[in-house]
């Protein structure tokens, strides 16, 4: 969690080497991280490296894992709340992003 908890930190509230970790992609770093946090909320989930997000992302891997909890709990993804359209999609199984 401590990749995490960097990239929604400063540069200067972390170590230099974490700042080099993040600019050779080997931890999220902030900007990509971020994407994760706009509207629709629908991608970017790898808190460590988010060099599988691309794929993950493109599969629809999250979509189809939030369903799975869904029907396995009732518990709907906090994304679902925010956007109806991506929870119908979702629902359908329709989980690729496009």
């Amino acid at each position: 969690q401590e990749f995490h908890k960097w990239s929604h930190m400063t540069l200067n509230q972390v170590p230099k080497w974490v700042n080099t970790l993040q600019k050779w992609g080997w931890t999220i770093a902030r900007a990509p991280h971020a994407q994760h946090h706009i509207a629709p909320y629908d991608g970017n989930y790898c808190i460590i490296s988010g060099i599988c997000n691309r794929t993950l992302d493109r599969t629809g891997f999250f979509r189809w894992l939030e369903h799975q909890v869904y029907r396995w709990n009732g518990v709907e993804s906090n994304a679902w709340k925010l956007d109806a359209e991506l929870k119908a999609k979702t629902l359908r199984g329709e989980y690729r992003l496009e």
